[in-house]
């Protein structure tokens, strides 16, 4: 895959993955477009920054029409903390958010079946099959790995898993990886066409993750129905 001339956005652009993600695009050729929550933010010049609020998914979509590439980046970690705040808060970033932004970005192929091309990318991280020592954190993103396991089965356009490991971040400061490493990996991976990402030194995600997300398939394609009667 070219990136060359690309529109790309990105969610989460402010975190470190965001914005080694930008940089790397930015060599490509791409344009990108960093969707941020936080006002202070400062991205390299040519980006364009779209402020945005979780919740308020509809009103960020109408500004990302022109995208080719949709990457959903954003998350949260509360780490050791069960209250009912923090169940709450967890899954309104780590599953409802981004599911509602990839719905309504994949809801463009129904107004305009010709438009071609497009994809989501969605960071579901390695917690999907391993233990990320925050139990919100784990439940929230496998529940989303597990949505988006299902809406592929019908997706219009293609959509990427992003299954990282440990990376150094606000969110991970005991991250072993380098944001910057991951980024370039990913990036050359997706422009290989591998629809599941895998970027992390645990060699047991690599054996996992892919029979986790064949049976799931299969099961959701067994016992579910696009079009339920």
């Amino acid at each position: 895959m070219p990136f060359l001339n690309k529109t790309i956005a990105i969610t989460g652009a402010s975190g470190a993955l965001g914005q080694s993600l930008i940089g790397v695009l930015l060599e490509k050729g791409a344009r990108v477009i960093a969707c941020t929550t936080s006002p202070q933010a400062v991205f390299e010049s040519g980006v364009k920054v779209i402020p945005w609020q979780i919740g308020k998914e509809e009103e960020l979509i109408h500004g990302l029409a022109t995208a080719d590439i949709l990457i959903l980046n954003h998350g949260v970690n509360v780490y050791g903390d069960r209250s009912p705040a923090a169940i709450q808060h967890s899954y309104a970033v780590n599953t409802i958010s981004p599911w509602k932004l990839a719905e309504l970005f994949l809801r463009q192929a129904e107004s305009n079946p010709k438009l071609l091309g497009k994809e989501v990318w969605i960071n579901t991280s390695e917690a999907e099959v391993n233990p990320a020592l925050s139990p919100l954190y784990e439940l929230s993103k496998r529940t989303l790995g597990d949505l988006i396991t299902l809406r592929r089965l019908d997706a219009p356009w293609p959509i990427r898993k992003l299954i990282l490991g440990p990376f150094k971040s606000k969110l991970n400061p005991y991250g072993i990886l380098s944001p910057q490493l991951v980024a370039r990996v990913v990036i050359t991976l997706a422009s290989w066409g591998c629809r599941d990402i895998i970027v992390t030194i645990n060699p047991i995600t690599y054996l996992l993750f892919p029979l986790k997300e064949l049976s799931q398939s299969l099961y959701f394609r067994w016992f579910s129905r696009e079009h339920y009667h």
